[in-house]
C-alpha cells in the first residue's frame, strides 16, 4: 500500500461493472496506487500505477475515464495522466510552468471550446494561478484520447476576479493570475464544475467559490459553518435527489468530511475522531452506494455505506444541519 494516500477518484472498469479507485501518494516518492473493485463493491486487487513522481497530492477524473494527478513540489511540480485500467501514464499539458498543483477539473459544455471543453488546474500556494487550459484543435483529431492533454499549442489561461462589479475574466498573463489568486483567493485546493458552474475553494480564506462560467459572473461565501471550522480542501459531488457538495477538511486535529446542500446548509457526514491529520481521497462508487474517504497519515483509505440500503444520491432524511 502507497503511503500518505491523498486525492483520488473513482473510474468505471469498461467492461465488468467494476471500478478502480486510483489514489495520490503525497510524499517524496509519490506516485499512484490503484485499488480494483468487483461490481458488489468488494476488493479484489491493488497495484501500483505510477511510481516516477512526487508529492502527488489531488486531482482528478477526465472525460474519457482516466485520472490526472497533480504533483505539490515547487519549481518541478507537474500533472499527470493516469489509466488504472490500462496502466498508461504520461506527463500532461494542462499546466505550463512547474507549481504547487492541487486539483483538477473540466467543462464540457463550452460552446466556444474545441470538442467543446476546456481543463482547469488549480494550485497551493499563496499566489498560486487557477489555470484554464484549452488543447489544439489538432489534439482531437488523433483517435487516441491520451493525445488530448498531451498535445502541443494548447492555450493557457488564468482566472482574473473583478471584486468591484463581480465578473471574472481569462487572461494569458500569469503574472496577473497570480496577482487575482493572492488578493482574493490565495492557496486554491478542491475544484468541481457541472452544468456551466464552476466551484473552488481556498483554503487560507475559508472561501468557496462560485463561477457561473456562461454569465462570467462570481460569488463567494464561507465554509466555516458549525464543526467545519478548519480548511477545505478537495471537493466531491453526488447528484440524485439532492445535489451535494463534499468537502474534505485539513488544517488540525479531527478533520471530517462536510456536505453543503443545494440551500447552502451543511452537516457533517464522517468525523475524524482519533485522527490528527487531513481527510483525503472523498470519492464515491459509479453506483453511489460507496463513500470512500482516506485519512492521510496513516494512509487509511475506508469505504462507508449506508444502512438504509440506499446509496448516496438517494433521500437523505434526518440530516443534522450546523446550527448557523
Amino acid at each position: 500500500m502507497h503511503t500518505r494516500a491523498d486525492g483520488a477518484a473513482v473510474i468505471p472498469h469498461p467492461t465488468d461493472g467494476g471500478w478502480y479507485y486510483a489514489s495520490n501518494s503525497e510524499d517524496s516518492t509519490g506516485g499512484v496506487g490503484t485499488l480494483r473493485f468487483d461490481s458488489n463493491g468488494d476488493l479484489v486487487g491493488y497495484e501500483r500505477t505510477m511510481d516516477t513522481t512526487g508529492w502527488n497530492c489531488g486531482g482528478g477524473r477526465t472525460p474519457w475515464n482516466t485520472w490526472v494527478s497533480c504533483e505539490e513540489d515547487g519549481s518541478v511540480g507537474r500533472c499527470h495522466e493516469v489509466d488504472p485500467h490500462t496502466g498508461y501514464f504520461s506527463q500532461v499539458n494542462v499546466v505550463a510552468t512547474g507549481g504547487n498543483y492541487e486539483s483538477f477539473a473540466y467543462d464540457d459544455q463550452d460552446p466556444t471550446a474545441p470538442s467543446n471543453t476546456r481543463y482547469f488546474v488549480t494550485e497551493d500556494s499563496s499566489d498560486g494561478a487557477l489555470t484554464r487550459y484549452t488543447p489544439h484543435p489538432d489534439a482531437y483529431d488523433t483517435n487516441s484520447n491520451y493525445d488530448i492533454l498531451n498535445s502541443p499549442n494548447g492555450v493557457y489561461e488564468y482566472l482574473i476576479l473583478n471584486d468591484n462589479d463581480m465578473t471574472f475574466s481569462w487572461s494569458t498573463s500569469l503574472s496577473a493570475g497570480r496577482s487575482s489568486a493572492s488578493a482574493i483567493f490565495p492557496r486554491s485546493e478542491g475544484i468541481d464544475v457541472h452544468d456551466r458552474i464552476l466551484s473552488f475553494v481556498a483554503k487560507r480564506v475559508q472561501k468557496l467559490f462560485t463561477l457561473d462560467l456562461e454569465l462570467e459572473t462570481w460569488s463567494v461565501s464561507s465554509t466555516a459553518s458549525g464543526a467545519f471550522d478548519l480548511e477545505p480542501d478537495q471537493l466531491a459531488r453526488v447528484l440524485g435527489d439532492g445535489d451535494i457538495l463534499y468537502f474534505c477538511e485539513d488544517g488540525g486535529d479531527d478533520c471530517d468530511i462536510h456536505g453543503r446542500d443545494q440551500t447552502g446548509n451543511y452537516f457533517t457526514i464522517v468525523e475524524g475522531i482519533g485522527y490528527s491529520t487531513e481527510t483525503t481521497g472523498l470519492a464515491f462508487s459509479p453506483d453511489a452506494m460507496f463513500m470512500y474517504v482516506a485519512f492521510q497519515t496513516d494512509s487509511n483509505i475506508y469505504s462507508f455505506w449506508r444502512t438504509d440500503g440506499l446509496p448516496f444520491n438517494g433521500t437523505v432524511a434526518d440530516t443534522k444541519y450546523h446550527s448557523a
